[in-house]
């Protein structure tokens, strides 16, 4: 009966917690057929959920015996009410999930169906490969893109000014990026506006400096299989830049208290001049604020590897659970969001660009957009967090960072107990690491 008790929580927890109560059976008396997706998106690409009540619009409308539920879902809960669902057979029968491992691990786990099964691979050619890479695994493809977006720094071009830096060039190496926020921080402008108290921050700013002295995503795999050291210069330099903004006072004092979102927020109420963004917010805030106030940078690169000035253009992706009652249906509709209308409407409503050979360069008219698209040309794209392997992010990276701001924990220390938490991270879950191993990225 306790057992039973659980489980009946745990499934009633996830229906309360999504709004729509699936059944094994999801159809009508009519034929109608219920396909269920949990999302998410609209928390880094506002307007993702007006596109996708727009898209299950369409949908239903050029198909009439299916009924779509779509629901979004929070940060915190995105990957645990998927597991606790899926634990109990009543998994939705499409999931939204953050690339690279953050996809596979599931699929390692055995919680994915192929997608490959359902959709072939002339269908999946319009797709580049290098996107349908983050997702392949065992000659099978699991992921398909939700959309892409690139990272960068979002500043206040007004607050720069202020501060006597140029507004359209404020820096590209490390050297002038602190001399940018020394200028701030005299102008009485917070420089840095962060939030690490839900602990995504870590692994945001491990995709803008970790990368750095790397040559090749086979660095990255070596450190994360256990054969190189974290205490290694070579990985663990970006520690440092961590330690040299800190107690030059060039983040904002409260960024223990503010989740990452709303440290992010800061720069629009004015309290700080840069964040880490993604493209597809900060076109919204120059859409919203003006191109005149807004403006989008790289990282500064102080790193001498090959990927020291990579830019990280990842996808976001869509996978078909393993307990999806309607797998057929939910490929098609996954298909769907590839047509050519519906990727110009993503980019229209949510300010993100589907890796898609049908996308548009003539669409775009966001300068923002525009100069992301030339990185795009110019330079490797490299995200770091998308080869972390399992459970190394929540057991590893943020606690290490937490504690690098709670209790002044110093870089080398912090490289140490990163170090220490992938070793148990990879003693705790061999079989789930040996599938990390075996797991390819095109460069």
């Amino acid at each position: 009966m306790k057992k039973f008790s659980v489980v009946f929580a745990l499934v009633l927890s996830v229906s309360l917690l999504t709004g729509c109560n699936k059944s094994n059976d999801s159809s009508s008396s009519d034929g109608e057929k219920t396909l269920t997706v949990w999302y998410w998106g609209e928390q880094e690409a506002p307007g993702y959920k007006a596109y996708m009540e727009e898209m299950v619009k369409r949908y239903e409308e050029k198909n009439k015996d299916v009924k779509v539920e779509a629901v979004l879902q929070e940060s915190d809960n995105l990957y645990s009410a998927f597991r606790t669902a899926e634990a109990a057979g009543e998994g939705p029968d499409i999931q939204y999930m953050w690339g690279g491992t953050q996809a596979m691990e599931d699929v390692w786990k055995g919680n994915v169906a192929p997608l490959s099964d359902y959709i072939s691979e002339e269908e999946l050619s319009v797709i580049p490969k290098a996107s349908l890479a983050e997702t392949n695994w065992n000659g099978k493809q699991w992921g398909i893109p939700a959309y892409g977006f690139t990272y960068g720094i979002a500043y206040d071009k007004t607050a720069m000014e202020k501060a006597g830096v140029d507004p359209e060039n404020p820096f590209t190496t490390w050297d002038e990026f602190m001399d940018c926020c020394k200028k701030l921080k005299d102008a009485g402008i917070t420089p840095l506006g962060m939030g690490l108290k839900d602990g995504y921050l870590p692994a945001w700013i491990g995709i803008f400096l970790g990368q750095q002295n790397l040559d090749s995503v086979n660095d990255m795999i070596d450190l994360m299989s256990g054969e190189e050291d974290f205490t290694d210069q070579k990985y663990s330099e970006w520690l440092d830049k961590i330690v040299e903004l800190k107690d030059a006072g060039y983040i904002n004092d409260d960024i223990l208290s503010l989740d990452l979102y709303q440290g992010q927020q800061l720069i629009e109420s004015g309290k700080a001049a840069m964040t880490l963004h993604t493209q597809a917010y900060a076109v919204s805030l120059e859409k919203s604020m003006g191109a005149d106030k807004i403006g989008f940078a790289k990282a500064p690169v102080y790193g001498t590897g090959k990927l020291a000035a990579s830019v990280a253009t990842p996808s976001q992706v869509y996978v078909i659970p393993k307990s999806a009652v309607h797998k057929e249906e939910a490929a098609d509709f996954l298909l769907f969001l590839q047509e050519e209308d519906n990727i110009k409407c993503l980019y229209e409503m949510a300010n993100v660009m589907m890796p898609n050979l049908n996308f548009k360069e003539e669409w775009v008219t966001s300068e923002i957009d525009k100069n992301v698209l030339q990185w795009q040309k110019e330079d490797t794209n490299f995200c770091y967090q998308l080869y972390f392997a399992p459970m190394f992010e929540s057991d590893g990276l943020i606690p290490t960072v937490q504690k690098m701001f709670s209790e002044d924990l110093p870089a080398a220390k912090a490289a140490k107990e990163l170090g220490d938490a992938l070793d148990k991270c990879i003693e705790q879950n061999p079989e789930v690491h040996e599938a990390f191993l075996d797991w390819s990225v095109e460069e």
